[in-house]
């Protein structure tokens, strides 16, 4: 028997942005990243092509990561840095990511939404680009 996921903290930012929002930012942004000519065939390569292949699977490994960090019910219990190694992607990736990803929130988020969600994901940047680059954080 599975256990039930914990409650949402009513002050987290997963309890203002909501399951929904969070679901439709990373599918939207994901499209955009797949047809990106740096991102994309990153992408493409590991999980294949959009919104086919292992996508649905990563979206929802994403959804469950995203609200892990936003304070929601989650039972995600991966490793996002090394999941970042040998993949051949350099610190202009990174740029490209964050600047699609900003674009992306801004697009379906109100303000504040958007640069809670932009500030994690600059934070979490560091970590990632270490792993990517071979380093061990």
């Amino acid at each position: 028997m599975t256990q039930p996921l914990p409650l949402t903290h009513p002050d987290a930012l997963f309890a203002r942005l909501g399951n929904e929002a969070l679901r439709r930012v990373l599918w939207a942004f994901y499209e955009k990243a797949t047809r990106d000519e740096l991102l994309g065939p990153v992408f493409t390569r590991k999980i294949g092509p959009f919104p086919r292949g292992g996508w649905p699977l990563h979206i929802a490994r994403l959804e469950g990561f995203w609200r892990a960090v936003t304070g929601g019910p989650s039972a995600y219990r991966g490793q996002p840095g090394p999941a970042h190694a040998g993949l051949g992607i350099d610190p202009a990736h990174f740029d490209r990511w964050l600047l699609l990803w900003e674009e992306t929130l801004r697009e379906h988020l109100d303000p504040p939404g958007a640069e809670a969600l932009l500030t994690l994901a600059r934070r979490m940047r560091v970590t990632l680009e270490r792993h990517a680059a071979g380093e061990n954080p």
